[in-house]
């Protein structure tokens, strides 16, 4: 089948499509499409084979697995957003999912989607990397298992290798008293892209933190862990005047930049303000008494 040119490929199993993608020259990997197809519409990307992930039913789905939560890459935020494992275990991401672009995109998009394709103002990533997550990626040779933190080079840029296809979305059972939050701003229209946000998380341990970790969305490069801004946290006991002094910290470490949507300083502000939100709200979940469940 070609598409404007392009030969379409749809195989049945993830062994025939790293056949494929051994085999092919100048292809791209098709899962659901928002952002692949319009990049190709806009001739950002020239691509002479798509290899359709639609058929390969191994990629879908939300279960646990030997311990650890594990979402396919063909999973769609809307799906994401209604499951009872995400909602129990890590909220954040049903948040982030549920409020991402419009329901016509969540019904179509695919978490695979929002990682590969390495966008800064993606909203999936920042609470992913807040939860630990790690990605696997396969290839005909075998596989290997990457920190989603570690994933992002720059901009659409990743660490995934030629002939290489993420497969598996993987995140640890969250310890008990642990919460995760995220928070974004975007312009009037529910659909537009982030201007910033900010994945938090806390675990509490005899009343002070033991772990925290901000992740800074659409304000650099990368997903961006403010580790200044967890150095501060780490070792005491939470309160407004230590959000505050974070939630500043996250601001100075974020590397924005000015374009149509926002400028570089109203950027770092909104930083500012989300990480306050966030911080609040994953204490919220984290004082709940179970792993990223809301205090009510």
């Amino acid at each position: 089948m070609k598409l404007n040119g392009i030969r379409l490929h749809r195989p049945q199993t993830l062994a025939e499509a790293l056949e494929l993608l051994a085999g092919l020259k100048n292809t791209r990997l098709l899962a659901g499409g928002t952002d692949l197809l319009v990049d190709i519409k806009e001739g950002i990307v020239h691509p002479e084979n798509l290899i359709s992930l639609a058929g390969i039913g191994g990629l879908k789905g939300i279960e646990k697995q030997d311990g650890r939560l594990r979402i396919g890459p063909l999973t769609t935020p809307f799906e994401i957003a209604s499951h009872p494992l995400v909602n129990r275990h890590i909220p954040a991401l049903a948040d982030a999912a549920r409020n991402m672009a419009s329901p016509q995109i969540r019904s179509m998009a695919t978490v695979g989607g929002n990682i590969a394709s390495a966008v800064p103002s993606a909203d999936l990533p920042p609470s992913l990397i807040a939860a630990d997550a790690v990605v696997r990626l396969a290839c005909s040779e075998g596989s290997r298992e990457i920190d989603l933190a570690d994933f992002f080079i720059g901009p659409r840029t990743t660490a995934c290798r030629s002939g290489e296809v993420l497969t598996d979305v993987f995140m640890p059972v969250a310890p008990p008293q642990t919460g995760i939050a995220y928070e974004k701003f975007v312009p009037r229209e529910a659909n537009a892209l982030a201007v910033a946000s900010v994945a938090a998380r806390l675990t509490l341990e005899e009343e002070k933190i033991a772990k925290s970790i901000l992740v800074l969305g659409a304000v650099a490069p990368v997903p961006l862990p403010a580790s200044g801004a967890s150095g501060l946290l780490d070792g005491k006991e939470p309160s407004e005047a230590l959000f505050l002094e974070a939630a500043a910290e996250a601001a100075a470490e974020s590397r924005p930049i000015s374009d149509v949507r926002a400028s570089l300083w109203f950027r770092a502000e909104v930083v500012n303000v989300l990480a306050k939100k966030a911080l609040a709200h994953a204490l919220s979940r984290a004082e709940g008494g179970s792993p990223d469940s809301p205090k009510d």
